[in-house]
């Protein structure tokens, strides 16, 4: 390994400017049409038009990072590789790059809590306040710790006002059915400065001493469910469960099977201020305290004394672990606005995606280029090329956070998305993806390192209404990236890329 190399084995990047100039001068083409990559690309298109899915919907960029100084040749392959699609949630990518490369992975969130008004021994009377610093897994395990934390200081009965203030980020709570009409499906959970929890809960139905029982978890104070399950003969797989959210109320019904012990649901309930408000009361209840507070609106005034800071114990590396393995489209679209937020300037969605467009300027993508809507994979506006985020995969491993981001993506067939994928299959365990699926979409990109320990990064993405028949031969075709022992021959000039 020569001196100097980067996490990949590579040589830094102001090293190699010269030789990416001088490479940059001189178009390099494939002179065999059947070379390794274009060949693996027209298998994976067979395969796909086998099931319905036409070549004119699918774009592939492949990369081979260089691991010599001289000749600098980054071996580059593409098909509608500057075509735009639909990138579902790759678009991730950007947005949790963008995040590592400007806070660093050390970077922990903050919420702090300020009151106005009077403390009598161990009552306090008056305005408490929770500010949101956007702390995308601000959970509510955190919230007892915190409450812990008041009542070491001294609080016990709480009485006149709760106000939450989230004004870190300057966009109004957004419609949870306006994306698919699910309104209470966790995913569609949108992002608040003062996040909590995701702002979801467990909903467990259980066979209970032959009573049909349901609970929550965690509870919310002031929140009823109203049981009209009702049974019916058989197991689980006769279950069907309804539930309808109003004024403070969760109807629970529908019927549940004679043989089932339990089943769990995951689910987005109230507003985020109500919501997280419900949360801190329950914890404060738990922990033996009194709480007499109502509700309000309002911001932190000037004069509000500030009596307990929390940093959160997950740092950023931890945050966009979660983005990418997991796919989390609340955390990304709570980071995404964090990015413009900062002092007397909140975040807003126009702001962020002028700061990315800047950015994808320095990384060699045109600033007309891209369309990103709010850093999630929940949009039908956003639109990249896998040009756009091959790009931004190579360009990224001569960050100093190379390792940090690589491990932030899902171990192919070992973690998160890709846990019930590449069975059987040799790249299971040798690349880190990012997967994107929507109805009518299917991503992947990432990085495999091959049998011949080569780094390549990729992006491929499919757009058609049968697109989910694709996952088995995308998963074949970055296997067949991983299995590289043959030769391998280069790439594309500019003029071969479709």
């Amino acid at each position: 390994m020569l001196k100097g190399k980067n996490k990949l084995g590579l040589i830094p990047i102001n090293t190699l400017l010269f030789f990416v100039v001088l490479c940059l001068g001189t178009e390099v083409f494939a002179t065999d049409k059947y070379s390794n990559l274009e060949s693996k690309t027209q298998q994976l298109l067979k395969e796909l038009r086998r099931v319905g899915i036409p070549s004119s919907s699918v774009g592939v960029s492949v990369t081979i990072i260089p691991s010599t100084i001289y000749p600098f040749e980054p071996v580059r392959y593409g098909f509608n590789s500057k075509k735009k699609f639909n990138p579902a949630s790759t678009v991730k990518l950007f947005t949790s790059f963008y995040a590592l490369s400007v806070l660093g992975s050390s970077y922990r969130f903050k919420t702090d809590f300020f009151i106005v008004g009077k403390r009598d021994l161990d009552s306090f009377d008056g305005d408490f306040y929770l500010k949101g610093r956007g702390d995308p897994k601000l959970v509510y395990e955190d919230l007892q710790e915190i409450v812990y934390a008041m009542r070491a200081k001294g609080y016990r009965k709480l009485r006149g006002n709760f106000i939450i203030d989230d004004s870190y980020f300057s966009e109004p709570e957004i419609n949870a059915a306006s994306f698919d009409g699910k309104k209470n499906k966790p995913y569609n959970v949108g992002p608040n400065a003062a996040l909590v929890n995701f702002k979801a809960v467990e909903l467990t139905v259980a066979k209970v001493k032959r009573k049909i029982n349901i609970s929550l978890k965690p509870q919310l104070a002031d929140f009823t469910v109203v049981n009209n399950m009702r049974w019916v003969r058989g197991s689980c797989g006769k279950n069907k469960i309804f539930y309808k959210e109003f004024d403070g109320k969760l109807k629970v019904y529908g019927r549940f099977g004679t043989r089932c012990k339990r089943q769990r649901l995951y689910l987005s309930l109230s507003t985020h201020k109500r919501f997280a408000f419900g949360l801190f009361k329950q914890a404060w209840i738990d922990s033996g305290g009194q709480f007499d507070q109502v509700l309000i609106d309002g911001v932190v005034p000037k004069e509000a004394e500030l009596v307990y800071s929390w940093t959160s114990p997950r740092s950023l590396e931890l945050l966009i672990k979660d983005i990418n393995t997991l796919s989390n489209n609340t955390m990304a679209r709570t980071m995404f606005l964090t990015l413009s937020a900062g002092k007397g300037s909140p975040g807003t969605l126009e702001k962020s995606r002028r700061l990315l467009s800047s950015w994808f300027y320095d990384l060699g993508i045109g600033l007309g280029d891209v369309t990103i809507e709010n850093g999630s994979g929940l949009s039908r506006l956003t639109k990249l090329t896998p040009t756009h985020i091959d790009t931004l995969l190579y360009e990224a491993t001569f960050s100093k956070e190379f390792q940090v981001w690589k491990k932030s993506l899902a171990l192919a067939g070992k973690e998160g998305t890709t846990v019930n994928r590449f069975r059987g299959m040799d790249v299971s365990g040798n690349a880190w993806l990012k997967t994107g699926s929507l109805d009518n979409v299917q991503a992947y990109a990432g990085y495999v390192l091959t049998e011949t320990k080569r780094w390549i990064s990729f992006a491929i993405l499919v757009n058609h209404r049968v697109a989910e028949r694709a996952k088995l031969p995308l998963d074949k075709f970055i296997d067949s990236l991983y299995r590289d022992a043959g030769p391998q021959l280069l790439v594309e000039g500019s003029k071969q890329v479709k």
